[in-house]
């Protein structure tokens, strides 16, 4: 859902644009960029098939082919995203937030080549965000998506980049680690490493977490789906999923007096925000909080 005048959103929150198949939502200070999303919109295949050596039905190989023309797989995946998210950056950003791959297993193996993956019982609560970049067979994807960060950068772009699908220290230290061995260390020339609340250990260990990241930015959606154990796409359930309800309000309370006693930015995103004009309210508040609403 996006938003327009019509839209019932509390004035005195501000909004940014959030990119993930180049719909704008609406003017703001920063852009929002979703590297999997993006994947899932514009690049139609897994970018790790070739180096697993995936062996492809003659239609699969012939489609990526296409996509491909005379390019090698990691020219095309690079070259694509830096381009789509160059020609989205206007004046007015001060900055460019690029969330990591945070889909799972189950979106990824509709890509062309998506049989690398594992068919996880439970995708939603597998291999994605940081326990996803650690494995060796999801390394080249990393790299890639490493490499349009650094491209970024080398075009004099401000880039921020958010982890998402932290799920506790381990992970955090992890991430850093990994972030230095492709040469993008956080602190590295101003360089800001934010976190992603999607789960509710990410609200509980906020304060500590924040040591790690230059900021935090939470996923209602997927913090209410996982504090409530309900699945949001599952429409039996759809009259529990409350984004409002006490638990939920919680952590958003815990995470935001994390962020505001570091001093650290928080950027909330959501894909049904004017929809709940109590936690509109709740919010209208916050100083250091920016508002992602997502199509």
């Amino acid at each position: 859902m996006s938003l327009d005048s019509s839209s019932s959103l509390h004035p005195a929150l501000k909004s940014g644009n959030f990119l993930p198949n180049l719909n704008q939502v609406e003017e703001g200070t920063h852009l929002f960029v979703s590297l999997s999303e993006m994947v899932l919109e514009h690049i139609f295949y897994h970018p790790c098939y070739a180096a697993a050596e995936l062996a492809l039905d003659a239609t699969e190989e012939a489609s990526i082919q296409a996509i491909l023309g005379d390019l090698p797989v990691e020219s095309h995946f690079v070259s694509t995203l830096t381009d789509k998210i160059i020609a989205a950056v206007k004046p007015s950003h001060k900055s460019i937030r690029v969330a990591l791959s945070g889909a799972d297993s189950h979106s990824y193996r509709s890509l062309l080549g998506g049989k690398i993956e594992l068919a996880e019982v439970n995708p939603a609560l597998g291999i994605r965000g940081v326990s996803r970049y650690a494995r060796d067979e999801f390394k080249v994807q990393f790299s890639l998506e490493c490499q349009v960060i650094k491209l970024l950068r080398e075009q004099n772009i401000d880039v921020e980049i958010v982890v998402p699908f932290v799920r506790g220290l381990s992970d955090a230290a992890k991430i850093i680690d990994l972030l230095a061995e492709q040469g993008l260390p956080r602190g590295l020339q101003g360089l800001k490493v934010l976190y992603t609340v999607d789960v509710p250990s990410g609200a509980l260990l906020s304060e500590r977490l924040l040591h790690y990241f230059d900021g935090v930015v939470i996923n209602l959606e997927n913090l209410t789906q996982f504090t409530l154990g309900i699945d949001c796409l599952n429409e039996e359930l759809e009259y529990l999923f409350d984004p409002e309800s006490e638990a939920v309000m919680q952590l958003l309370d815990l995470t935001m007096n994390s962020a505001a006693n570091s001093n650290k930015p928080v950027v909330l995103v959501s894909s049904g925000f004017v929809q709940y004009p109590r936690l509109q309210d709740h919010l209208a508040e916050q100083t250091n909080i920016e508002l992602v609403v997502t199509a």
